[in-house]
């Protein structure tokens, strides 16, 4: 009866500074909303407004939308670039929040030329907090942390402790997704400090990201000092929330140690505080771990704690689905509202046209008849050349004519360049990934080529071969460079050409399934070395090239991936040389990923029960049961697929994901 670990580490063990308002002590709304309905500047209105849109991001994206977005146009309208900044960049971390990407870093970009050219240097400071957010959010970790750099520095310059605080935190979390935990460590210890001597009210928190990264790193004890020490600050300031997950964490770290009665202890404690706080994550956790120390101890205790963690479980799957559902009304809306806006455009732009038509068809008249009127007056007074003015102005006519059928066939062409426009746009959203691919590639040969250098000039080569090898690499750096710049100009072009055509795809996605594959491939078998440094194993995908992407939601098919792969990895390691083979291919309907490894295989008996949840062949420790449970409900719930194993024992196994082409 053992509970998927994987998802309550997700949900409760990583750090709880991942967020852009860790520190920030948010206002009542009530206030804020009160002050709005005072007599104020339209600065501070801008300002306030742009603080609501910080404390209903997460909950409520719309309504905080609407609230930066009138925040933007109150300082737009009273010529406050600081408010105009604020709010622009407000406005990109709640695109970010959402999932529209590339709409977030567009107003992250517009908001810090503002602070720049006004030298804001608390608004600076923000925005390269929220662009580190960004970079983190793509997975870019590097680059978040460059750019939570830059702001350190700008804070350091400004005095001001506490955002220098929130992005050392950042910094260290960065660092963490790295698996770099010294470094995690020094910068999360940096923001403790900062933090103590602000007497942050949040020095709870911080004494609990130190405590997760010491135990990352196996510092159990430590651990367990830093988690105490948060303990009295947390009841100081009534956060029972925290309380419940540290005493969680508490938790785990008896049990990894082997001292199951403390670990018993704190698990019960995690529960009962989470339960009078309704912290439903911490629940499933404690939930969960309780249910597996009883097992073995007294087992209708385990079936309780089990029916609670599933209870929770379930409540957690339930607020998913509701927020899931907020943000699709939400990109909806926001669909809706640049619908509306470009209709209103092309409207304006239609009336403009048939205005200026209708004026320059009234001009052409009014100009033939004002000349027809002095040719009549003409032919009055000159009898004997009425002959020849008439056929001129026939001939003008005829004239005027030709150009009103040349400004009809203008707006029909304009018509069609508006058509070929979508064309484009649609084009180059297609040629963007490759483009960041190139980008990405041409940045990483431009670094290698310069390592070259470096290790050329530590290598003894005659004389003659030498000047001809540094031509060379002289020759791939440039080339690099070029490559290099005309890919960000293009990026450029590409981005302005996207700017009002793109929107989200929200949680379901058209995938390439052969990329999915190699990149959980490639990530199962780097986890099953990080934790076994000994372990080695040959691996090979043989993908279908004439795969066809279809809609599917990453994550969880990711899981399923995930789950199949460090299984597969798991049994061949039984073997002398262990390898498994990833098949993509098409059969009929169904879009198929067969995972076959050699390893000793699964008896008849057994392969009936694989898919029940909390059955499992590992060892005690090893395995939880739940993984394959959890991949046949994907597969087969929510993807209406099929999950099949085929195996004999000493032969190896092959399991078998059918993903409906059609669904």
């Amino acid at each position: 009866m053992r509970i998927n670990k994987i998802y309550i580490t997700t949900l409760i063990s990583f750090f709880l500074f991942l967020t852009s308002v860790a520190f920030a002590q948010q206002a009542a709304n009530d206030s804020l909303l009160h002050l709005l309905s005072t007599n104020i500047p339209d600065s501070s209105r801008s300002l306030i407004l742009d603080r609501l849109g910080l404390s209903l991001m997460t909950s409520k994206p719309l309504i905080a939308l609407q609230y930066a977005q009138q925040g933007l146009e109150v300082a737009q309208k009273a010529k406050f670039p600081k408010g105009v900044s604020r709010n622009m960049n407000r406005i990109g971390a709640i695109m970010r929040v959402t999932g529209n990407y590339p709409k977030s870093l567009k107003m992250h970009l517009d908001a810090l030329k503002i602070a720049e050219e006004t030298n804001d240097l608390d608004g600076l400071v923000r925005i390269y907090n929220q662009l580190g957010l960004f970079y983190s959010s793509q997975k870019d970790h590097e680059k978040a942390i460059d750019t939570y750099f830059v702001g350190v520095g700008i804070s350091k310059k400004i005095r001001d402790k506490n955002l220098e605080m929130t992005l050392l935190s950042n910094i260290g979390a960065d660092y963490a997704f790295l698996n770099n935990l010294d470094s995690a460590r020094i910068y999360t210890q940096s923001a403790y400090e900062l933090g103590e001597k602000q007497k942050s009210k949040n020095i709870n928190v911080l004494l609990a990201n130190l405590a997760n990264v010491n135990a990352r790193a196996k510092n159990y004890a430590i651990s367990l000092d830093y988690h105490r020490q948060s303990i009295p600050y947390s009841i100081l300031i009534d956060d029972y929330t925290t309380i419940g997950n540290t005493y969680f964490e508490m938790a785990e770290i008896f049990k990894k140690t082997g001292k199951l009665d403390s670990c018993l202890l704190y698990a019960k404690k995690s529960l009962k505080v989470s339960q009078e706080t309704n912290n439903i994550q911490s629940i499933y956790g404690s939930s969960s771990l309780l249910a597996d120390l009883y097992q073995k101890i007294d087992v209708q205790k385990s079936y309780t704690f089990y029916k609670q963690a599933t209870a929770a479980k379930d409540s957690m799957f339930n607020q998913q689905k509701a927020k899931q559902i907020e943000n699709v009304s939400f990109v909806e809306n926001l669909r809706k509202q640049e619908l509306i806006d470009s209709e209103k455009a092309f409207k304006n732009r239609q009336w403009s046209i048939i205005l200026l038509s209708i004026i320059g068809v009234v001009l052409l008249i009014s100009v033939i008849l004002f000349r027809n009127n002095r040719i009549q007056n003409k032919a009055n007074r000159l009898l004997s050349k009425q002959k020849l003015e008439i056929e001129l102005q026939r001939s003008k006519a005829e004239n005027a004519l030709n150009e009103l059928e040349s400004t009809q066939m203008q707006l029909v062409q304009k018509e069609k360049l508006a058509s070929l426009g979508e064309i484009t746009a649609g084009i180059a959203h297609e040629i963007q990934n490759p483009l960041n691919f190139v980008n990405n590639f041409s940045e990483l040969s431009i670094e290698l080529a310069d390592e070259l250098k470096l290790e050329f000039d530590k290598i003894e080569i005659p004389e003659e071969k030498k000047e001809y090898l540094e031509e060379l690499l002289h020759d791939l750096t440039q080339n690099q460079e070029r490559i290099h710049g005309h890919g960000k100009r293009a990026s450029s072009i590409v981005s302005n050409m996207l700017e009002h055509s793109r929107s989200s795809d929200g949680e379901v996605q058209i995938t390439d399934m052969n990329k999915l594959a190699e990149e959980y491939l490639s990530l199962s078998y780097h986890g099953m070395r990080a934790k076994n440094k000994l372990f080695n194993a040959d691996y090979q995908l043989i993908a279908d090239k004439n795969l066809p992407p279809i809609k599917v939601n990453q994550q969880d098919i990711g899981r399923v991936l995930l789950n199949i792969f460090n299984n597969a990895f798991y049994a061949a390691s039984q073997s002398i040389n262990p390898s498994i083979k990833v098949i993509t291919k098409l059969e009929k309907e169904y879009l198929i990923i067969e995972v076959i490894d050699n390893g000793k295989g699964i008896s008849k008996e057994l392969q009936s029960k694989i898919f029940q949840p909390f059955f499992t062949t590992k060892p005690t420790g090893e395995g939880t049961g739940l993984g394959l449970s959890l991949s046949y409900d994907i597969i087969t719930k929510g993807n209406n697929g099929k999950i099949e194993v085929l195996s004999e024992e000493g032969k190896g196994a092959t399991f078998s994901i059918k993903l409906p082409l059609n669904k």
